[in-house]
Formats: C-alpha cells, structure tokens, sequence
C-alpha cells in the first residue's frame, strides 16, 4: 500500500509504504506529529530554510537513515501505532539533515551519531509535556526512558588515547547503540540545562580527520559563540 501526503508547515512530502492496509485517519496523524517535530525542531537549530524533501517510511528496512546526498529521510516504524518509533527514528534522523556533515564521513562521525540520539531523547521528552491529543505523554516519555536502559559501559577517558581500543572501535563502528547510549545518558543532562545549545549542534559538521577526538570536541569549544559553557561540560566528561 501507498500513501502520500504533504506536511502543511514544512512541506515535506510523507510516504507510507505498508504491506497491509492502513488507517488513513493513522497516517495523517502520524504527518500531525512529524510536522509538529519538524518545526520545533528546525526553529531550535535556527534554520528556517532547509530545502525541501521526502519522507518514506519503509517497515522492515532495517535501519532508518538520512539518505547521503540527497534531501531524504527512510524511516523503519512498524505498523500501528508505534508512536515513540516514529518520534524517537524522525528525530534522530532530522538532526543528521540539519548537521549535513560531509560524506563520506569523517572517522569521528561516530560521536554525531551519539548528538543525534539525544536529540531523540530531547524531543520524545518534549512531546512528553506538550500534548500530542489524543495521546497518553507517557507514549513518549516511557519511549526515553526506555532508551537510558540499553547500554554499554565503558570508560570516557580512554578516548584521550588515539590509538585505545575503544576510539578504534566506534571509528569502525558508527551504529553501536548500547555504548553510545551509555555516553548520552552523561550528556542528556548538559543539554537539557542548556536546550538551546542546539543552535550551535550544526558545530558537528566541522569535525574532522585533520584532529585527535579531543582537538575536534575542543573546536567546539572555540567555535561556539553563546554556549561555550556547555561544550566545555561535554568535553570535561572525558578528562
């Protein structure tokens, strides 16, 4: 089945490739709540003029993602209404769009992907205290929650060290969620003093292989024009 539609504030265009037959009245709540993600969160990064795009939700995808190269977003929520997956998967995938990092990725990129997962956090628990009718707010808020449980630990200070097991690894492992799970639950709490310390997240673009890991978190630093506090915070997790 296929059903197309058009999100009235950020003009997005919204596919839906279901296998069985579905709700119509679903899917155009379903584009309710992307349009109502896509807005705040393109006001929180400050970026009004995004160019326009294409959303296509694919179940059984495998892995929702940005499309490199082009103004797409797949996401990989399963039928029904799995209303956290589409929250959570968007999020994720829409600060990936706003950073636009440069592809092929840089062998850091792997610390864009932990941002990228608070951002999901941040908007899941946003949507938590801002009704989203005729929705229960714990969907959302138990949908984060959810995500602070399934971790890794590991030692931060060993990524000082280029040449640590750990840094190597996540260079050749940019999808391991457990670990990065366990780092965003350190810095959840950083932006969540700061929220608008989004405005400067598009600071990860500039990551790259010309620097350690810490000489690019330390550019944040340098870069940062009003939250140079915060960037601070982040990188003294790893000090």
């Amino acid at each position: 089945m296929r059903n197309t539609y058009v999100l009235p504030e950020s003009h997005w265009n919204v596919t839906f490739l279901d296998k069985t037959d579905a709700d119509i009245y679903y899917h155009e709540s379903v584009c309710k709540l992307l349009d109502l993600l896509t807005v705040n969160i393109n006001n929180k990064f400050h970026i009004t003029d995004i160019p326009l795009g294409k959303i296509t939700n694919v179940p059984s995808s495998k892995n929702p993602l940005k499309v490199a190269g082009e103004n797409a977003i797949i996401l990989d929520a399963s039928p029904g209404c799995y209303w956290g997956q589409y929250a959570f998967q968007y999020a994720h995938e829409l600060c990936h769009y706003l950073v636009d990092s440069k592809w092929p990725p840089m062998r850091d990129e792997w610390f864009e992907e932990v941002i990228c997962e608070c951002s999901s956090r941040y908007w899941l628990n946003w949507l938590s205290k801002n009704n989203f009718y005729p929705l229960s707010s714990d969907i959302f808020k138990n949908y984060a929650f959810q995500r602070t449980l399934h971790i890794n630990s590991f030692n931060f200070k060993d990524l000082q060290n280029e040449d640590s097991q750990i840094l190597t690894y996540f260079r050749e492992n940019h999808e391991d969620r457990p670990h990065f799970n366990f780092l965003a639950n350190q810095i959840m709490p950083i932006i969540n003093d700061d929220p608008e310390i989004w405005s400067e997240m598009i600071l990860l673009r500039t990551i790259s292989d010309n620097f350690t890991f810490m000489e690019n978190l330390n550019n944040f630093v340098s870069q940062s024009l009003k939250h140079k506090k915060s960037f601070k915070r982040i990188v003294a997790l790893f000090l």
